[in-house]
């Protein structure tokens, strides 16, 4: 599905921004004013890595198995590449909601940036949803 790949490199160029201003802080552009607190927090890490590069390698690999689908050249079958997908922006999905809870109860802050690297995951998972719908209504 063209539009996954497309949304996929949308969410790459947010994520390595978000990635770009972790070590850059004076290059974050806010205009919710909770950016910088989001960034700065305990959260916006795992294991001294970036939640960003997380970010960055799922949009990555969601953008390569949907480009893998539409062209035939995927070395697994088309309703298992959907079904990883699928899975991987599920799980993005839920670690994005709890990120969110962070962000309004814990932190008292929005990132505009992380809200629409979720927005653009959650559009993702709705294209990879009808994807698997017809591929196993093909069945």
């Amino acid at each position: 599905m063209p539009g996954v790949a497309l949304l996929g490199v949308v969410g790459m160029m947010l994520a390595g921004y978000l990635t770009y201003v972790h070590y850059n802080e004076d290059a974050l552009v806010c205009t919710v004013g909770g950016c910088h607190t989001v960034q700065q927090s305990e959260y916006s890490t795992m294991f001294g890595v970036p939640i960003a590069i997380f970010g960055l390698l799922m949009f990555l690999t969601v953008t390569l198995l949907a480009v893998g689908r539409m062209t035939g050249r995927s070395p697994l079958p088309s309703d298992v590449t959907t079904i990883a997908a699928w899975t991987i922006l599920l799980t993005s999905l839920l670690y994005y909601a709890y990120l969110t809870y962070i962000e309004i109860w814990e932190l008292e802050a929005v990132c505009q940036w992380c809200v629409i690297s979720s927005i653009v995951a959650l559009l993702m998972f709705i294209l990879e949803s009808v994807q698997l719908k017809r591929e196993f209504a093909a069945d």
